[in-house]
């Protein structure tokens, strides 16, 4: 698997799918999302509004070629309550937005990290619990982690914590050098 680490502005890399994280209970959304309906003129806000987006845990919406974004596809991922968010839940939902995905057929995602800067969880322990939950999914199938592309989507000032976090996972997961990480501004040696 090859995993990018990304500071640009969410809306500008071309990216196949774009999967984001949706609270509950954030009226309107907050984070990467929050952005992502800024830019989008406040359609997932209406979206909540009229009941169409929940929130609910593993709740699931696309919405392809979402103008004023790179994306080809946005991906909304229910998260459930962000007071009932932990490690646990942020790995089953990158577990499961990657099974998603692999059901689309597509061999590449961009990603934010669920909960950072909005709950009391640690960026790094995030990005830890994140990659594994990707990971894990995607060793079941030798050809599909070959094959698969993420990028976490995050500010420059998580950046340090974010690679801590991929350094976490290094150290705790043996994945037998199969997860390249390019960070931005480097290419893979």
């Amino acid at each position: 698997m090859q995993l990018n680490l990304s500071t640009e502005n969410p809306d500008l890399p071309k990216h196949k799918c774009l999967a984001l994280g949706v609270f509950a209970d954030e009226k309107p959304p907050r984070g990467l999302c929050g952005f992502i309906d800024w830019r989008l003129n406040g359609m997932i806000s209406r979206e909540i509004k009229q009941g169409r987006i929940g929130g609910e845990f593993e709740e699931k919406i696309v919405i392809p070629f979402p103008s004023r974004l790179g994306a080809e596809m946005l991906l909304l991922f229910g998260l459930g309550n962000i007071s009932d968010i932990n490690y646990d839940k942020i790995y089953n939902a990158a577990y499961l937005v990657t099974q998603t995905v692999d059901r689309m057929a597509l061999g590449s995602f961009a990603f934010d990290l669920y909960g950072e800067g909005r709950s009391s969880l640690v960026t790094s322990s995030i990005m830890e619990a994140m990659v594994t939950g990707i990971f894990d999914f995607l060793s079941t199938d030798i050809e599909k982690l070959s094959r698969m592309t993420a990028c976490v989507v995050t500010s420059p000032a998580h950046l340090q914590q974010v690679s801590l976090g991929i350094k976490q996972f290094k150290t705790n997961v043996d994945d037998r050098g199969s997860v390249d990480v390019c960070e931005p501004g480097n290419s893979i040696a």
